[in-house]
């Protein structure tokens, strides 16, 4: 958190007022395009007016005109289809698409999704058995690629199946009737990353053989599934997304209108405030909801649905099964957290387990967990002996790596880097932890920074204004590939830091260093409470930010989102030489093994410290903490005693100050590895403690004997 691996691009002056000129927009928006590439007038105009995007022809995809033709004739002959989807909203818009397309052509079809718990992922015999009652053509939509026994099943009962997916092949194909999947290794098709649903759109097209109508009647439910399977927003997905989010603020669906109203989606003028923000984070959670912990038919159904008030009826459950969804991970969240605050020592990987977490939101608890302690977590649910577990790791550390070399103590596992699914005998887990662990140490041990902070360029104070605000809304949709601008804001002087929402987030209002704006600029830093922000009242520090506008009651004023922030370089570099000094001293360091006396001269002795020290820590832990579990900024406790108690600390001396209060059972600490944060957790005195008999306060000493 000192800003070290903040990647920030130099930008020719010159170019960017060029640019500028060329394309009559603010030189913060031109500075973004030469960041971002754009240095040719006509190819940054092009990116802006989208005018550089087009559809690539359905038919380059392999197999394309085979599952076409297979398809018309099923139609024709009045064969009975079955779309099998996926539960997840990727999947649902891909059923929902395609079932609304094959009923406007005649055909006779049903959409068959499993049940996540009781069916699980993909293809499966028992479903396959009960459809080839009726149908003669099974169309997968979001999954199969990798169903080879299941689709050769369907052959051996008559039934043809179409697959259409877009995940990665294996070495063996399904043996299916057509296989559409740009990643096929064999598949010329120039564009790789759409989603499930921007397959059956591509299908779709050439079904129809007329693009702009499909454009015009289905990419409301491709950008649906594209953005919410966080898929990136370049190529064919950027066009997408754009037709797409015009047609939800203007939807005539009343499945969409009455999720959008249950959601408080904003209307005005007859358009709803639509973009690829609200479609993460309001529609797709809430959609994604029912397949995790209730049924995905409920989402299926609200898509389908003609009538508004039946379809109002559905988004309140809808979104009442969301709010059981976030108290259902809410309470395996806070029971993970304290299976980690009872775990000794130093961990390089979390694996917790429970017969009673709900197996639908685990990986969603896994997510936070990972992005909470920057450290590799998997988390299983057992019913008997059986786990089913689900994990996240972090950028650099590849899981599945990790989990093939523990292939044999699971059952099955499956995913890519950052995110799988596995599962295990009860009776393997203990050894399964010990060697995850060490494999976790061992690919760990040297990693000690977050992954790089990549931004746009800089933005000056004078430059956050509605109107720089509002330009920035050419560059949309923003997503994956095609992020919002982020700025570093340099020298911040902090004039005010409150907490909002029960201090899970702060607003933080600032000014320019030469203070020649009267007004302060409102800041919100989200996911981070008063206590994580490493800085005070009347500090200076750069921040890493997004700029939007808030509009209140008719009025708008400029507002910066704030990602990061990192101290000015004489704070770095005193921050920088307190960490030196404790990896000397810490407990796990090797000089705790050497002779006495030696580095003493790289070591000052003020570090050691007094009891003075440990009294004006305790006092601000006791205050800060309220006796709960907290996270805290070492960097904040620091000011905060500095300016309440009046002693000058070194960031050394306070951590350990904290190690001794650990040592001798006061607190339950938890160090998160590459920053200053550290979960703590007074607990009880139960009697009077000597300071002089702590072993690390002895080992330390030792040092100047």
């Amino acid at each position: 958190m000192l800003g070290d691996n903040w990647i920030i691009p130099e930008i020719d002056k010159k170019a960017e007022e060029n640019l500028s000129k060329s394309l009559c927009v603010y030189p913060l928006t031109s500075r973004i395009l030469l960041s971002r590439g754009f240095s040719a007038p006509d190819a940054a105009k092009s990116y802006l007016n989208k005018s550089n995007l087009t559809l690539h022809s359905p038919l380059l995809m392999k197999d394309m005109e085979k599952a076409r033709d297979r398809i018309k004739r099923a139609i024709k002959d009045g064969e009975h289809i079955c779309i099998y989807g996926d539960y997840d909203v990727d999947g649902v818009t891909s059923t929902a698409m395609l079932y609304l397309y094959l009923k406007s052509e005649g055909a006779s079809c049903e959409c068959f999704i499993p049940e996540r718990l009781s069916e699980g992922y993909g293809l499966n015999k028992s479903s396959i058995e009960k459809i080839a009652i009726a149908a003669t053509l099974i169309i997968t939509v979001d999954t199969g690629i990798t169903a080879v026994d299941e689709v050769a099943f369907a052959a051996a009962l008559g039934v043809d199946v179409i697959i259409t997916d877009h995940h990665n092949c294996r070495e063996t194909p399904p043996p299916a009737h057509a296989i559409v999947n740009p990643r096929r290794p064999d598949c010329p098709y120039p564009f790789k990353s759409l989603a499930g649903v921007g397959v059956v759109f591509k299908l779709i097209c050439a079904l129809m053989g007329d693009t702009q109508r499909a454009f015009d009647e289905y990419s409301d439910l491709a950008a649906l599934g594209t953005v919410a399977d966080v898929m990136p927003l370049t190529d064919e997905n950027r066009l997408i997304v754009i037709h797409g989010l015009k047609l939800l603020s203007r939807t005539n669906r009343p499945g969409l209108a009455a999720l959008m109203d249950n959601a408080g989606v904003p209307e005005e003028n007859g358009f709803r405030k639509v973009n690829s923000t609200v479609v993460g984070y309001t529609l797709a959670p809430r959609l994604n909801a029912a397949g995790r912990i209730s049924s995905a038919e409920k989402s299926l159904r609200l898509l389908l649905e003609t009538d508004y008030q039946a379809a109002d009826i559905l988004a309140k459950d809808i979104c009442e099964v969301n709010k059981k969804r976030q108290s259902t991970e809410q309470a395996i969240f806070e029971e993970a957290i304290n299976q980690i605050g009872a775990i000794k020592g130093e961990k390089y990987s979390y694996i917790l387990s429970s017969d009673a977490w709900h197996q639908g939101v685990i990986g969603v608890v896994a997510s936070r967990i990972a992005e909470r302690y920057l450290l590799p977590v998997l988390l299983f649910s057992f019913d008997g002996d059986i786990g089913k577990g689900s994990g996240r790791s972090i950028k650099g550390l590849s899981l599945t790596d990790m989990l093939g070399e523990c292939g044999d103590l699971l059952i099955e596992f499956g995913g890519h880097e950052l995110a799988a699914g596995l599962s295990i005998h009860k009776k393997n887990l203990d050894e399964f932890i010990k060697r995850f662990e060490s494999l976790a140490a061992a690919s760990l041990a040297e990693k000690t920074s977050p992954p790089p902070l990549e931004i746009d360029c800089e933005m000056f104070f004078n430059e956050i204004t509605v109107e720089n605000a509002r330009e920035l809304s050419l560059l949309e949709p923003f997503g994956l590939a095609n992020a919002s601008p982020l700025f570093i804001l340099k020298n911040a002087c902090i004039t005010e830091i409150s907490p909002i929402s029960r201090d899970r987030h702060i607003r933080v209002k600032i000014k320019s260093p030469d203070f020649k704006h009267k007004q302060d600029i409102s800041g919100v830093y989200f996911g981070i409470s008063h206590i994580e922000f490493p800085f005070c009242r009347g500090d200076c520090c750069d921040l890493a930010c997004t700029l939007g506008v808030n509009d209140y009651h008719g009025y708008s004023a400029p507002q910066i989102f704030i990602k990061d922030a990192r101290p000015r370089e004489d704070e770095k570099r005193e921050i920088r030489r307190s960490r030196e000094y404790y990896n000397k001293i810490c407990p796990v360091s090797p000089i705790h093994e050497t002779a006495a006396g030696q580095n003493r001269a790289s070591i000052p002795e003020f570090i050691i410290p007094a009891i003075n020290d440990f009294r004006a820590v305790f006092r601000v832990l006791k205050r800060e903490l309220s006796g709960e579990k907290k996270r805290v900024s070492a960097r904040y406790l620091k000011r905060k005693i500095e300016l309440t108690e009046k002693i000058r600390i070194d960031l050394c001396t306070l951590i350990t100050v904290i190690d001794v209060i650990a040592e001798f059972g006061l607190a339950e600490v938890i160090k998160i590895r590459g920053n200053d944060i550290i979960e703590i957790k007074l607990l009880p005195c139960r009697e009077k403690i000597n300071i002089d008999n702590s072993k690390i306060l002895k080992s330390i000493k030792n040092l100047y004997c």
